[in-house]
């Protein structure tokens, strides 16, 4: 559960300062706030990074730590008995 924790902590780390670069290049009205996140808005943040920084691997550290937080919660999950049928 503490991989879980950590990396999910990295991974929000990693999109605020993905935020903050894209922000940076942005006029004012279409700035991106910290809050209130879906799938369409991380999309279009994505491809405005990409825009911005295409050569930049900050996407792939966020896929990577979100993918291994996620792994580790099905570890986890599977360790202490969730997944036993019966």
């Amino acid at each position: 559960m503490a991989c879980v924790s950590v990396c999910g902590v990295l991974a929000t780390f990693a999109s605020f300062e993905m935020v903050d670069k894209v922000n940076e290049n942005l006029p004012e009205v279409e700035k991106f706030g910290h809050l209130a996140w879906s799938l369409s808005k991380r999309s279009r943040l994505y491809r405005t990074y990409r825009k911005f920084y295409p050569n930049d691997r900050l996407i792939l550290r966020v896929r990577i730590l979100s993918g291994l937080m996620f792994a580790s919660l099905l570890v986890a999950a599977w360790t202490i008995g969730f997944f036993v049928v019966g």
